[in-house]
C-alpha cells in the first residue's frame, strides 16, 4: 500500500513541527470519547498543556494510538514459575472496554491478543456517527491508521528493521545466524501485512517508558506482579 503521511516503513516518523514539540503534547485524549490519538497540526489538536476542549475544537481521529507493554516475572527466564502478561490500552473511558490485561504462556497465540482487540472494537461499533464523521473529515486518505506505542526498542527495531534486513539476507543475521524469536516476528508482520491488505495503516512508536505507564500497569497486572 502507498505511504501513510505519518507511517514510513512502519516506523511512525513526525513532521518537524511536531517532532519539536515536547512528547506529551502528541499523545491526545478525545475529551468525548476518550480514545487516544496522535497530534495534528492542521486540525490543532493536542495533548498535556494545548489540549482544547472537544466542544471548541475536535480531536482529530486520524491516527488511533494503541499503547502496549509486556511483563515477566523472573526476569524472563525460562522456568516454570516465569508469568508473563500483555496490556493493551487505546483509550481511558469508564464506560466501554478499552483497556485490557492478558495473562500469556507458552500456549497462547502471540498475536491472537491483537486480533480480539480489533474484533472486539470492529465488533463495538469502533466509532459514534459523529466519530465517524470526525475519522472522514480528518482522513486526508482513504483507510485508517493506527500507531502502536511501545516502550520496547526490540519490538519496534525488530518489525521496522531487522525484519527486512533478515528477509534480504535469506532470514539470517548479519552474522549468518537464524534470529532470535523469529517466528514471532513473522507472526506479527503476517497480522500486519493483513491488516495493511484491509488497508488499515498501522505503524510503530518507540517512547520512554515513561509515556508507556498504563499499558506497563496493565502488563504487570496480568504477570501478577
Amino acid at each position: 500500500m502507498p505511504e501513510n503521511p505519518i507511517i514510513q516503513g512502519r516506523k511512525v516518523i513526525f513532521c518537524e513541527t511536531l517532532q519539536s514539540y515536547p512528547l506529551s503534547r502528541l499523545f491526545v485524549e478525545c475529551s468525548d470519547c476518550h480514545r487516544y490519538f496522535a497530534a495534528c497540526c492542521p486540525h490543532d489538536s493536542f495533548g498535556d498543556d494545548w489540549a482544547l476542549p472537544h466542544a471548541v475544537q475536535p480531536t482529530c481521529h486520524h491516527a488511533q494510538i494503541v499503547f502496549i507493554d509486556g511483563a515477566c516475572t523472573n526476569n524472563g527466564s525460562n522456568t516454570l514459575q516465569a508469568k508473563a502478561g500483555l496490556g493493551i490500552t487505546i483509550g481511558d473511558s469508564d464506560e466501554v472496554v478499552q483497556s485490557w490485561s492478558i495473562p500469556v504462556d507458552n500456549n497462547i497465540d502471540t498475536v491472537r491478543p491483537l486480533e480480539d482487540m480489533w474484533q472486539a472494537y470492529k465488533a463495538s461499533g469502533g466509532r459514534t456517527d459523529e466519530h465517524a464523521q470526525l475519522a472522514r473529515r480528518h482522513q486526508q486518505i482513504d483507510r485508517a491508521t493506527y500507531i502502536v506505542v511501545t516502550d520496547s526498542e526490540y519490538v519496534v527495531k525488530g518489525i521496522t528493521e531487522w525484519y527486512p534486513s533478515w528477509r534480504e539476507r535469506g532470514w539470517r543475521t548479519s552474522e549468518g545466524k537464524r534470529p532470535k524469536n523469529f517466528d514471532l516476528f513473522v507472526n506479527l508482520d503476517a497480522y500486519v501485512t493483513k491488516l495493511e491488505s484491509d488497508r488499515v495503516a498501522v505503524g510503530f512508536w518507540l517512547v520512554p517508558r515513561v509515556f508507556n505507564r498504563k499499558a506497563d500497569a496493565l502488563a504487570k497486572s496480568a504477570a501478577n506482579l
